[in-house]
């Protein structure tokens, strides 16, 4: 019985009525349109629904008409909605049948397919997801000009009245002071159960005020971004039903660390054969096509940022962090790390890459990660000596953007490594879409501005 089949099946034996058409904008935000369970067969999975105008999304297609192809490997049901089933879906021409070039889940396939002529069957991403669930978040849109008008309460945070706030450090604090203990925990018991999606650990994050961690399990590079759009999406929704609010913003409480997502990589040639393990390497037991991927992530890191840390509140996050851009073992600072706590096990050898935060369209930051290490490995670009180690292969440093335009400005200078893998449609969107943030952020007035300029 095929994927298509065992969907059909479900819907007519467990009474459902409702199909959730799921599809994500370039922004790597959640749309959905809501169809009878009369509208959906088996031809829709080779020809589309057209449910609405999608140009509303996308704006004009130059294409042609677009409508939704559901992907039948992610059927779901939504738990809070009984008689509601979820579908992926991909976006379309109608007539055509050919993939619309704007569509963010068609650009992780596109780098798959791109990494399987180049001998790479398969490429598996882990996520760390960070968030924060506040109590109540207020916002006064009504005075906005007259001064920053968002209020955030949490019984962690350290401006509030309550004992549990964390004053130091959250990482790992244990019950009471982990206040979201059972959040997190229906959020992860819903991934794993509702949509099959695992995750491996979750816990407080490292910032004090209600940070939450979850790390998602290791999955192929375009199933990895449907695990974490779906992450944000029950988070999203569970805190909501209890009046709490979410947030994936990567620098939301000043003076914390922020959220990033980071993305951990491996590249295997066959099911046996991580080509970034090396068990006679002393190093990390890393290969040197691993470094070689290493000194592509380290190549092309400035541009990378554009789509890693996608918003002008990410670089707040980044100035905190204070990166550098070189790669290490052991050291924290380091922009890309090689995790080894486990000696002679291929399975665990990964390449963990800091530099992105939850804002992103984890479709384009994967697929642009993955690109980027790509180009290392076919142009064999040295990454240079470790960060903790003095040697006489260092890399002339470079630095990471300060801002979303200095990030604009990296990439349209650095475009050689995604020639061919970006539509041009979709890469002008986007330069122009993030202009225009970065524009819109010029504009702003903040509280710390008031506070250290309102008396020059």
């Amino acid at each position: 019985m095929s994927a298509i089949d065992d969907v059909m099946k479900y819907i007519a034996t467990n009474e459902i009525r409702w199909i959730d058409l799921q599809f994500f904008d370039i922004k790597g935000k959640m749309h959905r349109i809501s169809v009878s369970n009369r509208k959906l067969g088996e031809a829709s999975f080779g020809s589309g629904i057209r449910a609405a105008d999608l140009h509303e999304v996308f704006g004009e297609s130059e294409q042609g008409e677009l409508v939704l192809l559901p992907d039948p490997s992610t059927l779901a049901r939504l738990p809070w909605e009984p008689a509601t089933v979820r579908l992926l879906c991909d976006v379309i021409v109608a007539v055509k049948k050919e993939r619309f070039l704007k569509d963010p889940r068609y650009m992780a396939e596109r780098v798959e397919t791109n990494l399987a002529a180049a001998g790479v069957k398969s490429c598996l991403v882990g996520s760390e997801v960070d968030c924060y669930i506040f109590d109540t978040v207020t916002a006064d849109k009504t005075t906005r000009s007259r001064g920053v008008g968002l209020l955030m309460d949490s019984r962690e945070a350290m401006w509030g009245p309550s004992p549990m706030s964390n004053v130091d450090n959250g990482a790992y604090v244990n019950s009471p002071y982990d206040s979201m203990y059972a959040a997190r925990t229906q959020i992860c018991e819903t991934l794993e159960d509702s949509f099959g999606m695992m995750v491996g650990a979750h816990h407080h994050g490292a910032s004090p005020t209600a940070q939450q961690t979850f790390q998602m399990s290791p999955r192929t590079l375009k199933s990895a971004g449907d695990a974490v759009n779906t992450l944000k999406f029950v988070t999203k929704t569970l805190a909501t039903a209890v009046n709490a609010s979410s947030t994936f913003m990567p620098y939301p409480v000043e003076g914390e660390r922020g959220s990033s997502l980071g993305i951990s990589m491996s590249y295997w040639k066959t099911n046996e054969n991580n080509i970034f393990y090396d068990g006679k390497e002393e190093y990390g037991q890393l290969s040197q096509t691993g470094r070689y991927y290493i000194g592509g992530l380290l190549e092309h890191a400035p541009a990378l940022s554009l789509f890693t840390a996608p918003t002008p509140n990410s670089y707040r996050r980044l100035a905190m962090e204070g990166f550098a851009v070189g790669w290490s073992v052991t050291e924290r600072n380091a922009l890309v790390q090689v995790p080894h706590t486990k000696k002679n096990v291929k399975e665990a050898k990964r390449v963990l890459y800091r530099g992105a935060d939850p804002a992103a369209n984890p479709y384009l930051a994967y697929a642009l990660v993955a690109a980027a290490g790509l180009d290392g490995i076919k142009n064999k670009i040295d990454p240079g000596d470790p960060s903790e180690k003095e040697g006489k292969k260092k890399r002339v440093e470079k630095e990471l953007p300060e801002n979303l335009y200095q990030a604009i400005q990296a990439l349209e200078n650095d475009t050689k490594f995604i020639k061919g893998l970006v539509p041009s449609e979709m890469l002008g969107d986007y330069l122009d879409l993030k202009l225009r943030q970065h524009r819109e952020s010029l504009k702003g007035v903040t509280g710390l501005e008031l506070q250290k300029y309102f008396n020059v």
